[in-house]
């Protein structure tokens, strides 16, 4: 669930009669908003339409979820503004998620105060959007700033453009290493990660090899 309409808009779930706002005003119940997503996973969209941002009171977020039925993933813009402190407010854990410049690297270290006056606990940060130039932060840099450990570093890869484009999954192998590594450490289980055609290609010939070894 995300609190602005990005989420929704990226997966290309939006202009629903029910959505996060009509949750927070009171309207609707959390489970009648949510909206499944031909791949699976069930969302909670936020309204594109400024209007139902009236009387809409985000400190209610911490209320509506409570006593979850399954995992949830609360996606939040960065900053301490509103909507950020009340995602933290809201969350058991939080991960932060910057890119590799000082400006981004900022918002987390004021974050991370927020986050420990809240008594919140931090999973680390992830980099993202890592394109390998020099004058980017390293992951050292960004640890010794914000005082948090980086957990994984996602590189730039044009097909997570093209993925958001056509509002679907992302399924290149390449891109996705990092996302599976980082599944991996947050929920403890080793993820298995889906095979490339080169990868399958390269399986097929080792199975066949190893047969005719054995004759």
């Amino acid at each position: 669930m995300s609190p602005t309409p990005h989420l929704s808009i990226n997966l290309g779930v939006y202009n629903k009669t029910m959505t996060l706002n009509d949750v927070l005003k009171g309207k609707v119940k959390l489970e009648e908003a949510l909206v499944e997503h031909s791949t699976g996973i069930k969302i909670l969209p936020a309204s594109i339409e400024l209007k139902d941002l009236e009387k809409v009171n985000i400190k209610n977020m911490s209320s509506i979820l409570q006593n979850p039925t399954s995992n949830l993933i609360l996606d939040s813009a960065p900053g301490i503004g509103r909507e950020g402190v009340a995602a933290m407010s809201a969350a058991d854990e939080i991960l932060f998620i910057t890119q590799p410049n000082a400006s981004a690297v900022v918002d987390i270290y004021r974050c991370r105060k927020i986050a420990e006056k809240l008594n919140k606990k931090i999973l680390g940060i992830v980099v993202n959007y890592r394109r390998g130039y020099k004058h980017e932060l390293s992951n050292k840099e960004i640890e010794k700033f914000t005082e948090i450990p980086v957990i994984e570093t996602v590189p730039y890869d044009i097909e997570i453009e093209k993925s958001v484009a056509a509002k679907l999954p992302l399924y290149n192998q390449r891109a996705n290493e990092g996302f599976y590594s980082l599944a991996s450490k947050i929920s403890g289980y080793e993820i298995e990660r889906r095979k490339s055609f080169f990868d399958r290609l390269f399986d097929l010939f080792s199975r066949i090899n190893r047969r005719i070894n054995l004759k």
